[in-house]
């Protein structure tokens, strides 16, 4: 039977509850040490103790351990940039765990599931302003805990950039209303083409009026920054966010032949592929940055790439040419985009000048958020929300702000993370506890040297397929089936975890967990039984047999 094992030496990889044929051992996910992919998840997800709880047929439990701190796995596992996976120490071994498909998983599985009942009814009534994912992420928790919440959203439909700035392709329209739909069930109302602030529907003075105690401020990014330049008004000139979100309602026309879009960043990518998708025969982009510094992450660039755009960095926009309609566009050589302090301020040789010819220019240098109507009820610096960075609250009492409107444009994730957060500290107001308490306290992570990977064996890792739509923005990703989820969640190593023996008696001594163990934590006895026992099992029936033959 096993022995001993060293607490020091197991690094939580799981090979022994992979290999025992008898299922004698398991992990101990919850440690102080968070591993690495746990590390770089922006809404702190518990990856490991997910992907464990998946590895042992337990999808429902893992649902709900990642709704603690992400209720919306359907929508990240579709667009988060997960950075868990770049962190993951499988990529030493051979790939990193495909954790984006994972989470996919999970969400799409999940659709339709009940909410847990409510354990609280809180009488508090709080308004959320935004219907995006900071403004949804805080509605679900809140709503989770009782709370009556109400959502403005100033257009016809929720989800913000979920629904109006990220194209189909990549998150169907009918993702985000299946988490809506989850909110209504839940109790949460939604009120639609409502504005708030001042000049507006309903300004934030009289929401207080109506009885809301709490306020969270969450309009996201809803314009794109312009620029000021040579043919700009010409027709054929688009703005980034407003080209997407004229698609997303149905209002584009078809394109042809030439676009150029300028820009480095996921929404230039998605206005550059959606171009593509609307009929453009050629489709160029063209940004600041080198290639190695482009903000787009680098598995949008690789769609843009497998899409046919064709990609020129290092080149600005000059002006445009044209006289009653878009034909070019003239750009000059960056040769740097920030100055010695880090600041964005690009230089240009104007000797060294690139021409392209264009039917359509795309505009997607970067993303604002109109506050003109809170600035005069909550301070506003910088085109932002002055607000706390760990309990979002604002120096309005009983206002709190999150997502975009804070920390300028960012990810889903984030916006999400956000969300949550303020809920917390909107919660913890309430009922009078220190908002700031015990957070944002980042855990230890487990130490480099300590990570598995020595002796793991290679294993291929599966990937999503590409689907075929006949629509131009039908999705392009097809989810993993059961199958390939469950031989993924086995790849993880679970980083940091402990080895515990749960099932001592059914271990029959096969000795594979000590030798396949990678980091010779585990010591196997060589006997099943402990001979001292054997002896004692022996000697009574020995007293018996003495005393029958005296008797006779």
């Amino acid at each position: 039977m096993i022995n001993t094992i060293d607490p020091a030496a197991c690094t939580g990889c799981g090979t022994c509850t992979k290999t025992c044929p008898l299922d004698v051992f398991r992990l101990d996910t919850r440690q102080k040490e968070i591993s690495p992919c746990m590390a770089a998840c922006p809404a702190g997800v518990e990856i490991r103790h997910n992907n464990y709880l998946i590895q042992q047929g337990r999808v429902a439990e893992a649902v709900e351990n990642f709704k603690r701190a992400n209720p919306f796995p359907a929508i990240t596992g579709r667009v988060c940039f997960h950075p868990c996976e770049s962190g993951c120490a499988r990529a030493k071994v051979d790939e990193a765990v495909n954790i984006n498909a994972l989470e996919q998983y999970l969400g799409d599985v999940s659709n339709g599931w009940e909410e847990a009942p409510f354990v609280l009814r809180h009488l508090e009534k709080v308004a959320v302003v935004g219907a995006g994912p900071a403004g949804l992420s805080c509605a679900y928790y809140l709503a989770s805990r009782g709370y009556q919440v109400t959502v403005f959203e100033a257009m016809p439909e929720a989800g913000g950039m979920l629904r109006y700035g990220i194209p189909a392709y990549r998150l169907p329209d009918e993702v985000v209303l299946a988490q809506v739909k989850r909110l209504e069930r839940m109790g949460v109302r939604f009120f639609y083409n409502t504005r708030i602030g001042e000049k507006a529907d309903i300004s934030l003075p009289e929401l207080k009026k109506r009885g809301f105690k709490a306020v969270l401020l969450a309009p996201g990014t809803t314009a794109s920054r312009k620029v000021d330049l040579e043919g700009v008004n010409l027709p054929g000139v688009f703005w980034g966010l407003e080209f997407l979100r004229s698609i997303r309602s149905g209002e584009a026309r078809p394109l042809k032949g030439r676009v150029v879009v300028i820009g480095g960043g996921d929404v230039a990518v998605d206005a550059a592929i959606s171009a593509r998708h609307l009929g453009a025969e050629e489709v160029h982009m063209v940004c600041l940055e080198d290639e190695q510094h482009m903000p787009a992450y680098p598995h949008n660039q690789a769609d843009a790439r497998e899409e046919g755009i064709l990609i020129h960095c290092g080149f600005g926009p000059a002006r445009i040419l044209g006289t009653e309609g878009v034909t070019g566009m003239e750009f000059v050589r960056c040769l740097s985009v920030t100055d010695a302090e880090g600041r964005f301020a690009p230089s240009f040789d104007e000797s060294d000048t690139m021409k392209l010819e264009a039917d359509a220019v795309i505009f997607a240098i970067g993303q604002m958020t109109e506050l003109e109507g809170f600035a005069s009820v909550v301070p506003v610096e910088r085109g932002r929300f002055k607000a706390h960075p760990v309990t979002f609250a604002t120096p309005v009492w009983g206002v709190f702000a999150a997502g975009d409107a804070v920390t300028g444009p960012a990810s889903v994730v984030q916006a999400i993370a956000g969300g949550r957060e303020a809920a917390e500290s909107i919660d913890r107001m309430f009922i009078g506890a220190d908002m700031a308490a015990r957070r944002g306290v980042k855990a230890p992570e487990v130490p480099e040297d300590r990570l598995p990977g020595k002796n793991i064996p290679t294993l291929p890792r599966n990937e999503r397929r590409t689907l075929v739509s006949d629509k131009p923005f039908g999705e392009r990703k097809e989810g993993l089936e059961l199958e390939a989820v469950f031989s993924e969640a086995l790849r993880c190593m679970t980083c940091g975890s402990k080895s515990v023996v749960s099932y001592t008696d059914d271990c029959m001594t096969c000795f594979n967990c000590e030798l396949n163990c990678p980091s010779d934590a585990i010591y196997v006895h060589p006997f099943k039984e402990r001979f001292a026992r054997t002896l004692d099992q022996i000697e009574p029936a020995h007293e018996e047999k003495e005393t029958a033959h005296g008797q006779n």
